[in-house]
């Protein structure tokens, strides 16, 4: 009976077809994410050598004048992208992974990026996360719909009740065929991957692996416990089309909307204005006030003063520059923390919905969501301040540019070191997938 269920499984030529449509697929989404990592170490190649040349081109040019110099020069950081990204791409198409920064305001500058194709970001990326949460599903439900409403309405049902001592592991049988087949197609894709990108075999990769496969588990026992219903091929389908569209469309936009309800976000806007009145401001008003503020947020620069008569200072400019970032650290505070609520929420979510699961630890393991975005920022401005503090002294004692090895003045990188969390990662799915086991059971057995 094996071998039959076997032979009639890989002679159907749709069921070939849709594996081999779900092999070109992920091939297509594998060479979009390699083509995302080359661009990117293009970038990254580009805004190293752009720095050198900034540098040697201000330098040249006011090579008097140090604090002129870094008016003008960019400091770049990179948000170092790991192979995996490739897999989820995630936000990392839309944030730069590159942030360049002068010395002066930095509220600014951080909230900066490149532009794009917003009908682009709103598609989303056609990379192997988005095979796998989307299309695969489809396959699993195309295989799975019809295994107990075909044999009923085909008359073979009363046949197979008096030949079979045990129905149910006859449907087990080609629920397990079926299976296997697709589980053999992810595995392939994921060794494609593996060889063409050379992702490192980590225990991130071992830990998206694993997730992933869950993610197929999970829609097998959901086809298992739907058609236990013995529903006609016709409402089978319609009922797995129908939980697809809802979990992967209806729930999180309405969830998304409910989100953003909650956690209003306007102050990054609001923190760009407030820098910009605060540092415009300046101008009009006595430099003592600003200088006295700047002396309490840092002692070590009170020898440096200015006078109130004193025409202008790079002391009291690059002073009123932070002041104006003060000014906005509030809001930009604010910002950091509903962004982070938003994707709590989103991660709550994702502990009832596995493809919102799969999606957001897909991009945390490969650092390409939220998560990231915020963290970079966090790393962004604890660069801009060392980069602030190295140079202050050397502008406000007047040092001469030729005194400074610009050499060491390289680009510097932002990594994170994230780790899975097996609980946290895999217990949604196994929860998700006993639960539906049990109940897909009970109704079994009623098919003996």
């Amino acid at each position: 009976m094996k071998n039959y269920l076997y032979k009639q499984f890989y002679r159907n030529k749709a069921y070939i077809s849709a594996l081999i449509f779900l092999v070109l697929a992920g091939i297509m989404a594998i060479y979009t994410g390699k083509k995302f990592l080359d661009r990117n170490q293009d970038i990254i190649a580009s805004s190293e050598q752009f720095q050198k040349e900034s540098i040697r081109k201000n330098v040249n040019y006011h090579q008097d004048d140090l604090g002129l110099i870094l008016y003008y020069v960019k400091f770049n950081l990179i948000n170092e992208t790991p192979k995996l990204a490739a897999m989820n791409i995630g936000m990392r198409d839309v944030n730069p992974s590159v942030q360049g920064v002068t010395i002066r305001n930095l509220e600014e500058q951080r909230y900066n990026a490149d532009f794009y194709n917003p009908a682009s970001a709103a598609a989303g990326n056609f990379d192997f996360s988005f095979v796998l949460v989307f299309l695969f599903p489809l396959i699993i439900v195309a295989f799975c719909y019809n295994i107990i409403s075909e044999e009923e309405e085909s008359g073979r049902w009363k046949l197979l009740s008096v030949q079979s001592r045990d129905l149910g592991k006859l449907l087990d049988m080609k629920l397990l065929i079926r299976f296997l087949a697709v589980s053999a197609v992810y595995f392939l894709l994921i060794f494609i991957a593996f060889l063409w990108i050379s992702v490192p075999l980590d225990m991130n990769f071992l830990a998206f692996i694993i997730a992933g496969w869950l993610y197929i588990v999970f829609w097998f026992v959901l086809c298992r416990w739907i058609i236990s219903f013995r529903k006609s091929s016709a409402q089978n389908a319609l009922i797995l089309l129908i939980v697809w569209v809802g979990i992967n469309f209806i729930i999180p936009m309405s969830s998304n909307i409910l989100i953003q309800k909650f956690y209003p976000v306007q102050e990054s806007l609001k923190a760009v204005m407030q820098q910009r009145e605060g540092y415009h401001n300046k101008w009009d008003e006595p430099k003592q006030p600003t200088m006295e503020k700047f002396y309490k947020a840092y002692p070590q620069f009170s020898r440096f003063t200015v006078k109130e008569d004193d025409s202008f200072s790079w002391t009291w400019y690059y002073a009123m520059q932070h002041m104006g970032d003060m000014e906005a650290s509030l809001s930009s505070r604010q910002y950091n923390e509903k962004m982070a609520k938003r994707n709590q929420a989103a991660q709550i979510l994702g502990y009832f919905l596995p493809n919102i699961h799969t999606q957001l630890e897909g991009s945390r393991l490969a650092e390409t969501g939220m998560d990231n975005h915020l963290n970079f920022g966090a790393g962004l401005k604890k660069f801009h301040e060392e980069k602030r503090l190295f140079f202050y002294p050397l502008i406000f004692s007047g040092q001469h540019p030729e005194a400074l090895d610009w050499n060491r003045q390289t680009v510097k990188a932002f990594r994170e070191n994230i780790s899975a969390d097996p609980a946290a990662l895999f217990l949604p799915y196994l929860l998700m997938i006993t639960i539906l086991l049990i109940l897909s059971q009970i109704k079994f057995r009623k098919l003996c």
